[in-house]
């Protein structure tokens, strides 16, 4: 029997069968197991910003959740790295996401370098 590809569904059921599966697999995570995703999806959107137009977006998002606070968090962050500029104030899953991301920037580096060499 052949094996069921993505093609053989139409657009709205394969839509559906992603329904289906985002919530089978919410559903099938445990608290800390959404907090960890939530974390690198987050993390992704925040400190994966290109240019101008993202970082004003994010810049947003981030007075809009500290709202009041803002000012108090921005000294507080001027004060610690002030005080030790080599202070890593990353976490451990951005440490790690910086090194995928440094990792997969050398790699399309390598692939458009052999790309250049073999024309």
């Amino acid at each position: 029997m052949e094996e069921l590809t993505y093609k053989d569904l139409t657009e709205i059921e394969l839509d559906s069968l992603k329904d289906i599966y985002i919530s089978s697999r919410v559903d099938s995570m445990t608290e800390n197991d959404l907090r960890k995703f939530v974390r690198e999806i987050i993390i992704d959107q925040v400190k994966g910003t290109v240019g101008n137009a993202e970082e004003k977006e994010v810049w947003e998002e981030i007075k809009e959740h500290f709202s009041q606070d803002l000012t108090n968090k921005i000294l507080e962050v001027k004060t610690k790295c002030s005080k030790n500029p080599k202070l890593e104030l990353r976490s451990p899953e951005e440490i790690e996401f910086e090194k995928r991301l440094t990792l997969l920037k050398q790699q399309q580096e390598e692939k458009l370098s052999k790309d250049m060499w073999e024309d």
